[in-house]
């Protein structure tokens, strides 16, 4: 019976049940983590042509860059403006209807179309196999059940460790090479598993944010926070609509922020409204770390500036999960090892097969044969 079994010998059929049961599901989303953890420098690699050298030139207005993208697309509508310092290429998302859409590079000292930034379609179907497997909704039920069979998985392994009780840190920390077969397949299941049990519930505590709208609440509600964090997208504007004036609110964003690094333009059909520029500086603690300028359109007046070290600290908290969920809140390294973490998972999916397996299989030949057992009965 279930509860005549001793608990570690429980815990453990838990975990290797939940094991086989998400072990695929986790070693396709780790996998893709880690290549969108490493998407930043591959693409970087992929595309030295968007660099670029001023060579003393001075840069376009902001609707120039807007008139080149649109002659290189015209059924499409331009959308926002992304800028990554004077050195690089400028990006302009050119959309049709309620579709993301497509990034256009675009030189910002002649106006001149790059194209499409090289790894940016692939990097997007990992994107969709990590979020949903591809395929929606289903996908992505699928995709929040494991996380949380991730977060078991790591307590539960954490816990039959512990009950082992070792006494020295090298025997929780140390991984022996030399050992052969099923000793080497434990040793690299619990050991490694040790090393990356943080990267993973971090990982998997942050990751359910996305999956599940009452744990989202949850958080939202511990953090203090009641106003939903992503702002309503402004009207977009049509394929064949007149670009909005730019050039006077981009010169007061480059007066009043001269240190800034990175920058985010959304286009409205509201001409009324002001725009709003999102943009970090060097000092900047993560990449969703945005400061916000809104700037009237007409004059360049500044009419409102709000910085994220302001914010309240639930807010900033809120905002910092994705840093740590993809590890980039302690900068290159910490997304290099989390990306290195999420590339691991499938080892423990193989060695925890191949350890049950082993078991299986030691299990049926210490078992007594039927013929045997009526043998030593007769006897």
């Amino acid at each position: 019976m279930l509860h005549a079994l001793p608990f570690q010998r429980l815990l453990f059929r838990l975990h290797w049940l939940a094991g086989l049961s998400a072990g695929l599901v986790l070693a396709v989303v780790g996998i893709t983590g880690g290549l969108l953890g490493l998407a930043e420098p591959i693409l970087a690699l992929a595309n030295p042509g968007l660099r670029i050298e001023a060579d003393g030139r001075a840069p376009l207005a902001p609707e120039q860059w807007v008139a080149s993208a649109r002659a290189a697309l015209p059924q499409h509508a331009p959308r926002a403006l992304s800028w990554n310092g004077d050195g690089a290429a400028v990006g302009v998302r050119m959309a049709q209807g309620t579709e993301r859409g497509v990034e256009l590079a675009l030189d910002p000292y002649d106006g001149r179309v790059l194209g499409l930034p090289r790894g940016t379609d692939f990097f997007a179907a990992v994107e969709r196999l990590h979020r949903t497997l591809a395929v929606g909704p289903i996908g992505k039920q699928v995709v929040g059940a494991s996380t949380v069979v991730l977060v078991g998985l790591a307590l539960s392994g954490l816990a039959l460790r512990w009950r082992r009780r070792p006494k020295r840190a090298s025997a929780w920390l140390r991984l022996d090479l030399r050992l052969r077969g099923r000793a080497l397949l434990w040793q690299l299941h619990a050991v490694a598993g040790t090393w990356l049990l943080a990267f993973y519930l971090i990982a998997a505590l942050t990751g359910l944010w996305w999956s599940y709208d009452g744990y989202r609440g949850a958080v939202n509600r511990l953090a203090g926070v009641t106003t939903p964090l992503r702002r309503p997208a402004p009207p977009p504007l049509a394929a064949d609509a007149p670009i909005p004036p730019l050039e006077a609110a981009w010169a007061a964003f480059r007066r009043a922020v001269p240190d800034a690094t990175r920058a985010n333009l959304a286009l409205s059909a509201d001409a009324a409204a002001p725009l709003e520029i999102r943009y970090q500086t060097a000092a900047s603690p993560h990449e969703r770390a945005w400061d916000s300028l809104k700037v009237d359109a007409t004059d360049g007046r500044i009419v409102g500036h709000e910085r994220y070290a302001e914010l309240p600290r639930g807010r900033r908290f809120v905002a910092a999960l994705f840093p740590l969920h993809s590890g980039s809140f302690l900068g290159a390294p910490g997304r290099t090892l989390m990306a290195l973490a999420a590339l691991l998972m499938p080892l423990f999916a193989i060695t925890g097969y191949w350890l049950w397996l082993a078991r299986r299989r030691a299990t049926r030949g210490a078992a007594p044969s039927p013929t045997a057992t009526r043998t030593a009965g007769a006897t």
